[in-house]
């Protein structure tokens, strides 16, 4: 019998999309008689902390941008670049130290691009490999491209989050290609931590806000909401993203819920009539779990979420809006003539994927 393997799991600390598009990730590394560590900070440190309380979790900060209103976020990534550069290069000395002190096998990153390692089979998850960039910050977009794939090109291996097929993918343009930076790529389908079954009945309410992202955008966004939300009857559940915090809350028609597990979330989604949210994209896959109607506001700046929401409005899957114009009666009466996201069928491309790990890390290990 072969020796278990240990692996390494590591999500990009902005918001929570990345932590929990690796929910079944790491179940099927579990499947697998995998051991897994788990290394994150801030939010999604505490938000795998409580998903996964059998795994052993490590702190690993990393670089955070600020999101800007006035440029994208690919041009303030390449202004950023300096600050960028010190951060990787500490997260990468603290990852040797983690290798060396758990004896990882693998590192699993999604979308951390420094988190690659000679001394451990390195697979690299994203599916923003064709970064977005709007009116006169084109003319930077060779220049990012050649960054990122540098780093890309560093790893082992890379899973994109999607379906190859062009005909029934999510992410279009930001994923498929005509060459990869990587020979040995592999689509893993979608990602989602809910599945459609044991899902708990809720209270009927009329309108569910799925808050996400990073600050101060996240705050800026409930506060919009919040306001005009108490200036109608509908009733409405908004979910914050605050894994740190404990306590539900009620204010006239508004239940204000800073964290649940992912079966009641599940709940929440499947009984809502209506959802607002970012077109993160972690977002947009879990909602093809559901097909449901949902209104999305991109984070003020984040081309690839602006990018997403065309492209589900032109496809007639989801109304859209900017933040700084949102109109909630608006966007609900317009939202009524979409007809929902669709529903994508179930596969098995990661379970083969994670099988099939043990085998590479050995092949590695014998080079």
């Amino acid at each position: 019998m072969s020796q278990q393997k240990t692996v390494l799991v590591a999500p990009m600390n902005w918001g929570l999309g990345h932590a929990t598009r690796l929910v079944p990730v790491i179940e099927a590394l579990m499947e697998h008689k995998t051991k897994v560590i788990l290394a994150a900070d801030k939010r999604p440190y505490d938000f795998l902390r409580l998903r996964f309380p059998e795994c052993d979790i490590v702190r690993l900060p990393g670089f955070e941008p600020v999101y800007p209103g006035n440029r994208s976020l690919a041009v303030q990534m390449l202004l950023s670049f300096p600050k960028m550069m010190k951060c990787a290069r500490t997260a990468r000395r603290a990852l040797q130290k983690i290798i060396e002190d758990y004896r990882i096998d693998m590192v699993i990153s999604d979308n951390r691009y420094e988190l690659y390692s000679p001394k451990a089979y390195s697979v690299f998850i994203t599916h923003q490999l064709n970064i977005q960039t709007r009116n006169r910050q084109k003319i930077f977009k060779p220049l990012i491209t050649r960054f990122i794939n540098r780093f890309i090109r560093k790893y082992d291996e890379l899973w994109i989050p999607d379906y190859e097929d062009l005909q029934r993918n999510l992410s279009g343009a930001l994923s498929h290609l005509s060459k990869y930076p990587l020979k040995n790529y592999h689509f893993t389908g979608p990602l989602s931590r809910f599945k459609l079954k044991d899902i708990p009945e809720t209270e009927h309410f009329d309108l569910l806000v799925i808050l996400s992202g990073p600050e101060p955008q996240r705050t800026i966004f409930e506060k919009i909401i919040l306001d005009q939300v108490s200036e109608t009857d509908l009733k409405t559940v908004v979910l914050q993203g605050k894994p740190e915090k404990k306590g539900k809350q009620k204010h006239g028609n508004v239940t204000l819920i800073p964290h649940t597990g992912d079966r009641e979330m599940a709940g929440f989604i499947q009984s809502a009539p209506l959802i607002i949210s970012r077109p993160g994209y972690s977002t947009v896959m879990d909602m093809t779990v559901f097909g449901k109607k949902a209104i999305f506001i991109p984070t003020p700046g984040q081309t690839e979420q602006e990018y997403l929401a065309r492209q589900l409005e032109q496809a007639g899957y989801a109304y859209f809006e900017e933040q700084k114009s949102f109109n909630l009666k608006r966007a609900v009466e317009k939202a009524q003539g979409y007809k929902g996201l669709p529903k994508m069928p179930a596969n098995n491309r990661l379970k083969i994927l994670t099988g099939d790990l043990p085998g590479k890390i050995q092949t590695k290990s014998a080079d």
